[in-house]
């Protein structure tokens, strides 16, 4: 549980500190206007940035996995079974994904805003809220939508609370690897009868079916960013 929390409390300023400058950079320099005097597409700079983004982000996880299972090895002896090893493998990819949600989205910070800082500011403060304190920011929108406080407890706040949760990728990211309801700092780290795909009660093909709402979110949430940064650089005037 403590790894998957720094995972997803601190793993997403990697994807921040990847995306942040992407496009912004090379906007304040000129060097994308001496790019785009040549038969090049806008749509092929995003692409070619999040692939090369994407790279690097998935070389990262999953050389962290390798080390893992290696240190594990070194200290127990013995080798990991083959479901141990793809649960692993699914670990993996889930991590990959929730991090690409927030390399998409500095990607789209660097679209959007006009200087790098203003880019990376916004990316740390999106961090603060979903990672750090999502558990207050959640309550904090959930008062505002539905007009109660904690304190009141009725069955509105907790049904808005719970639908407000759902747009975290934090949240998402929690359910599927080690089966809570919040990994922040500042959250309610309510457990779930499930344990995540580490939970090796259940077959692999059973977690899939329970968890895959939050497969599709979390692998859905990175294109959507994509598609802003797509649209936001279109539509800007270089």
């Amino acid at each position: 549980m403590q790894v998957a929390q720094a995972i997803g409390v601190f793993f997403p300023l990697i994807g921040i500190a990847l995306g942040y400058d992407g496009i912004i950079k090379e906007k304040n320099s000129k060097s994308l206007n001496v790019l785009l005097t040549h038969p090049v597409f806008r749509d092929n700079i995003i692409t070619g940035k999040f692939l090369g983004i994407s790279i690097v982000l998935a070389l990262v996880v999953f050389l962290s996995l390798i080390l893992i299972a290696a240190s594990d090895f070194i200290i127990s002896g013995k080798v990991a079974s083959f479901d141990s090893l793809l649960r692993l493998l699914i670990f993996g990819i889930f991590t990959f994904l929730y991090i690409l949600v927030f390399t998409s989205f500095g990607l789209f910070t660097s679209v959007w805003c006009k200087t790098e800082i203003e880019s990376l500011a916004l990316g740390v403060l999106v961090w603060i809220n979903m990672c750090v304190a999502l558990g207050p920011t959640v309550m904090t929108l959930a008062s505002i939508a539905s007009g109660q406080s904690l304190f009141d407890m009725t069955k509105e706040y907790v049904s808005t609370t719970a639908a407000i949760y759902n747009i975290s990728p934090l949240h998402h990211f929690a359910e599927v690897t080690v089966g809570k309801l919040d990994l922040s700092l500042c959250g309610f780290h309510v457990q779930t009868d499930v344990y995540g795909f580490m939970d090796t009660q259940y077959s692999i093909s059973y977690l899939i079916g329970y968890y895959w709402q939050n497969a599709i979110i979390l692998l859905i949430l990175p294109f959507l960013f994509l598609a802003a940064a797509y649209i936001a650089f279109l539509r800007d005037d270089i």
